[in-house]
């Protein structure tokens, strides 16, 4: 039983490495913000670095996603694991979309006043994929 408990103690430092599927895109960037709240729109803003309007246009041109489904409303809480994109284009011919993409990785607690939370983030800036491994019908 103790072997057990001295490999999760291993794991737990390993854990940058957990997730690193050799599918992944690389270009990714690992970043650890403060987010007010797990709205959709306020942490693809803070992992994107983009100002609200910007969210705000994507969001009413239809080009933001969750998880593989359009956005419906930009206030839907997110959880760890979602996948949130920005399509900034679709290339028809070659069957493929550029986009922004944030992964919500981690919940590690709060700020010290708890006003905020202290989020781990995986954002792509520029990513090209085939439309079907992006938009799930």
């Amino acid at each position: 039983e103790e072997e057990e408990e001295d490999e999760d103690e291993a794991d737990s430092e390993d854990s940058d490495y957990e997730d690193d599927d050799p599918n992944l895109p690389k270009d990714y960037k690992d970043m650890e913000k403060y987010v007010q709240s797990f709205r959709y729109d306020l942490i693809l803003k803070s992992g994107l670095d983009i100002a609200r309007n910007k969210v705000e246009d994507a969001f009413y041109s239809n080009k933001l996603h969750l998880n593989g489904q359009r956005l419906i409303k930009k206030s839907k809480s997110i959880k760890v694991g979602d996948t949130l994109d920005l399509v900034l284009s679709e290339n028809k011919e070659a069957n493929t979309v550029t986009l922004m993409r944030v992964v919500l990785r981690k919940v590690l607690g709060e700020s010290k006043d708890g006003d905020k939370h202290k989020v781990s983030i995986r954002r792509w800036k520029c990513l090209e994929l085939p439309m079907d491994e992006v938009f799930k019908p």
